[in-house]
């Protein structure tokens, strides 16, 4: 009885272990209940006397540039005003990525909106009364930069010009055109491997027919974040007592980068390391006739 008991203890004990590794492994990411992209309508064999083969595959390529975007806005208490202030700004910020290697060239400032600010006050008893009080310029400042780490520079530049806003960065690839040849020539040497396999395997006697599909899709970095709270908190029933005011904490959410799965490509080119990349991907679908 006693080694059996002892038997139940050390299997209880390396349950536990497990269950522990595995929710170490896991991490937090585990509050993001989300759902993984869907892949394409794969695995369509074709009807009788067809045949479908299929390739999907994905390359990773590094940005060759980057556009960061800022937002700033600018109240005053007329038109006028809020503009100048908010040029001002504009002028001390770009001065200063100038000295940090961005040119003028690579960037642009677009006005967005002026808007009116309307305020309500008290005008007698009884009464409040709204009126025009200023007005709100709003713009937008993009910069164009190769260097990755400077990003960090330039928002240490805006804060100093009480710029906060980073609205996004846009990662940019020069050359599309070159990802999607080495795609599809990639495609190709996918479905003629599968052809290849069919007929040796299996013995099937097909014949290419037709090019069924072929699609393309470029996914950037801003388009693959997640977001999950990560936090247990207990529940409190004030029903019985309306008088009763539940304050709760503010929680923080954390965002991370969720890449495409691999496991629903057949050929991924240049996986690529931990930084964020732009992910380009073709599907092809490629139409054969078997002979009975």
């Amino acid at each position: 009885m006693r080694i059996l008991k002892t038997i139940i203890v050390i299997l209880i004990v390396a349950a536990c272990s497990a269950l522990s590794t595995f929710g170490q492994e896991a991490g937090n990411r585990n509050y993001n209940r989300g759902t993984r992209p869907p892949a394409p309508n794969t695995g369509n064999i074709g009807s009788s006397g067809v045949l479908n083969i299929e390739a999907y595959v994905l390359i990773n390529a590094a940005p060759d540039e980057f556009v960061a975007v800022f937002g700033v806005s600018q109240e005053g208490s007329t038109a006028s005003e809020s503009n100048q202030k908010i040029n001002a700004r504009i002028e001390r910020f770009l001065n200063a990525a100038t000295q940090l290697g961005v040119p003028r060239g690579n960037t642009f400032v677009d006005f967005i909106t002026q808007n009116k600010i309307y305020s309500f006050a008290p005008a007698s008893e009884g009464v409040i009364r709204e009126s025009l009080t200023g007005f709100e310029t709003k713009k937008t400042v993009a910069l164009r930069y190769k260097d990755r780490a400077l990003l960090e520079k330039l928002l240490e530049a805006a804060a100093q010009s009480a710029i906060f806003d980073l609205i996004k960065v846009d990662y940019v690839v020069n050359d599309l055109t070159k990802l999607r040849k080495a795609l599809f020539d990639e495609a190709v040497r996918v479905v003629k491997q599968k052809e290849e396999t069919y007929t040796s395997s299996l013995g099937l006697a097909i014949s290419r027919k037709a090019l069924l599909q072929e699609t393309y899709d470029t996914i950037y970095p801003g388009e693959l974040y997640q977001t999950y709270s990560a936090f247990e908190s207990g529940a409190v029933d004030n029903n019985y007592n309306s008088t009763v005011r539940v304050i709760r904490e503010r929680k923080s959410s954390t965002s991370y980068l969720e890449p495409l799965d691999r496991s629903a490509f057949d050929t991924v080119l240049n996986p690529g390391g931990i930084e964020p990349m732009v992910q380009c991907t073709l599907f092809m679908r490629v139409l054969y006739s078997v002979a009975n």
